[in-house]
């Protein structure tokens, strides 16, 4: 059965996906961060017994796309049949929202406006009368504040009435003379000639003039002459190309509406919030702050984590005594069952305790806008290898999991600039090879070499990642929102983190488990001496380290903190500090292990993602800088 649609468009950070979570019951994740909206979210609402199919389409700030969460929402509109749009309009941004709302005027569907986030309007000093816009466009518009669910009941109300009643069509909002006599003229060749459009022929008339392109070619064919015509009178009145003239007119229109019904009232003081930002984005300030946040992400992920960790340790360990019996009964099954059991504990027993802290709090920041706020501080820095600022997001979740920072690459709209940020990920320790890390730096070379194996970390990001980029396009600019600060809501957090920890269970642990059970069979055939001998040339005769540690980096791939238990099994002794190796030894090993390819995991999110060229390429590219590094490393060391 086909439900009528509901579709949510509106500019990035608008609310729209926080709308979308409070008038469904399926919830998204949504940021404080623009641009985070970059799939399709949709779900089945029910209003006073009627269902609706409801559809939070990407942020666009026109109907001109210009990158691809734009192009999904212009097809989307220009393809599906969508019964009523609710305009989810920025009241903080107004005259900006509303060029956007000028469009979807033009483009004739029926709509009802969101006036979303108000309260944080007034708070500033601007009272904006909602009744007087809703006179001017002919279009019913509903003050919201979707974060605290604020309107909802309301907007409802209004979304039902409308879709029930007759189409309501707006005032049309006229352009300068000589511009809305051309369009006249293109409406009326329009109307006579092409009757089953979607939208109003002025839309097209419009979009003829402005971007042909995106106009049915057949119908462009059928109104050059006059379109030719009217455009280059457009050039000569204007003075300008027709797409700047007519996005002129609509940024005329926006404001001319915007002033008619915002009145600015004085405020003696600043709120809070505002007087934090003078200091969170102070040139010099800016960047204590940013260190002191960063300190204390870190130091909340690992406390939680460990506490997490020794939480839920015991009970799985106890639960892998349960299969003992097994060995001697069924080696081949014992072996199976282990390896299965190996990746459930690694999943649950090593990521989860650190992954559901470093979601959760990444959620409570993203929702303070503050990321964006270090993505613009570090924008300058990032530019210099190839990168910029919104790159900084994926990066932070990487040091905790690179699973989530796989995912948090889709905020960046650039494909190019996303294939880059994903392929440096690898290099970028997370919570297991941290865990190494320490782990092999304790037993042997003290925190000095530990840290000094970070700074390696951080000049072979800029390297490789200055190296991509001369290989690459060149990088786009920054054009980033910087939201306004405000309290985080816990509930939507918590909702987010169990949004994408469900994600993680479902796409990742199935192949861990199987991952597993693979490794679990190499050792009852007995392989593992044959990928010693694989491994030989490079772990042995290149980087001088004892041939059985090549099986070691089998394991790894499944689970890096496998590498030490392993490294201590292939080596015969039952603690770190007894491994018959060097100290330069460690230092190469160490290198090596925190730059080669990340956990099985991550592989199989990375093809998902990217594809089985892009994850080739990435593969090959850090096992050759991990070989080119810890090589680098044995002979300065030796020297």
């Amino acid at each position: 059965m086909k439900h009528k649609t509901i579709a949510l468009v509106g500019q990035p950070n608008a609310g729209k996906s926080t709308l979308f979570n409070v008038l469904s019951d399926i919830k998204t994740s949504t940021s404080n961060f623009a641009g985070t909206t970059v799939r399709l979210k949709e779900t089945l609402i029910d209003i006073y017994g009627e269902t609706f199919h409801l559809i939070d389409l990407p942020g666009v700030y026109s109907l001109n796309p210009a990158d691809p969460a734009e192009i999904v929402t212009f097809d989307y509109l220009m393809t599906e049949d969508v019964e009523l749009i609710i305009n989810v309009v920025d009241a903080n941004l107004l005259a900006r929202s509303l060029e956007l709302t000028v469009e979807l005027v033009e483009l004739g569907f029926p709509m009802v406006i969101a006036l979303n986030m108000q309260d944080e309007s007034e708070r500033h000093g601007v009272k904006i009368d909602y009744i007087a816009l809703e006179e001017l466009l002919n279009i019913p518009v509903v003050p919201t504040t979707a974060l605290f669910g604020k309107g909802i009941k309301q907007l409802i109300d209004k979304c039902y009435d409308t879709t029930q009643e007759e189409i309501r069509r707006p005032h049309t909002l006229e352009y300068t003379y000589h511009l809305e006599v051309g369009i006249k003229q293109l409406e009326e060749k329009i109307h006579s000639e092409f009757k089953n459009l979607k939208g109003d022929q002025r839309f097209y008339a419009i979009k003829s003039i402005e971007n042909p392109e995106l106009v049915p070619a057949q119908l462009l064919k059928s109104v050059s002459a006059l379109r030719n015509k009217i455009a280059d009178e457009c050039v000569k009145e204007h003075r300008k190309d027709t797409f700047e003239s007519i996005s002129y007119e609509r940024h005329h229109l926006a404001m001319s509406i915007s002033h008619k019904i915002s009145t600015l009232q004085p405020r003696k003081t600043r709120d809070f919030f505002e007087k934090m930002d003078d200091y969170l984005l102070h040139p010099i300030g800016g960047y204590f702050f940013m260190l002191l946040f960063f300190f204390l992400y870190f130091f909340l992920i690992f406390s939680f984590g460990n506490l997490i960790s020794m939480a839920i340790e015991p009970p799985l360990r106890a639960i892998g005594t349960l299969y003992t019996p097994l060995e001697g009964y069924n080696t081949f099954l014992w072996y199976t069952v282990d390896g299965a059991f190996q990746g459930i504990f690694g999943g649950i027993g090593i990521v989860l305790p650190y992954f559901i802290p470093l979601l959760f709090l990444t959620a409570v920041f993203e929702e303070t806008g503050y990321l964006a706020r270090i993505a613009f501080l570090l924008d300058g820095i990032f530019h210099k290898i190839g990168l910029h600022g919104k790159s900084v997001v994926p990066f932070i979740m990487g040091f905790g999991c690179t699973v989530p920072a796989i995912y948090a690459t889709r905020i960046i709209e650039n494909p190019r600039d996303r294939v880059v940020t994903a392929i440096l990920l690898n290099f970028i320790p997370c919570s297991a090879r941290i865990s190494v890390i320490f782990a092999l730096a304790a037993a042997f070379t003290g925190p000095f070499w530990a840290a000094a194996v970070f700074f390696f970390v951080v000049l072979v990001l800029a390297v490789v990642g200055k190296l991509l980029s001369l290989t690459m396009s060149k990088p786009t600019g920054l054009i980033l929102e910087i939201p306004t600060l405000k309290n985080p809501s816990i509930n939507i957090a918590v909702v987010k983190t169990w949004i994408k920890l469900r994600e993680f269970l479902r796409t990742a642990m199935p192949f861990l488990l199987a991952g597993s059970m693979v490794l679990g069979w190499i050792q009852y055939f007995q392989l593992t001496k044959y990928f010693d001998k694989a491994f030989s040339p490079v772990v042995h005769s290149l980087l001088g380290l004892p041939e059985k540690l090549g099986t070691t980096l089998v394991f790894g791939f499944l689970r890096k903190e496998l590498i030490v238990v392993m490294a201590g099994q292939a080596l015969g002794t039952t603690s770190l500090a007894q491994l018959p190796l060097s100290h330069s030894q460690v230092i190469v090993f160490l290198i090596f292990i925190t730059l080669y390819i990340p956990c099985l995991s991550t592989f199989v999110v990375f093809w998902k993602e990217f594809g089985a060229k892009t994850v080739l390429i990435a593969t090959v590219l850090s096992i050759l800088v991990a070989t080119i590094s810890a090589f680098l490393f044995k002979i300065i060391l030796n020297i």
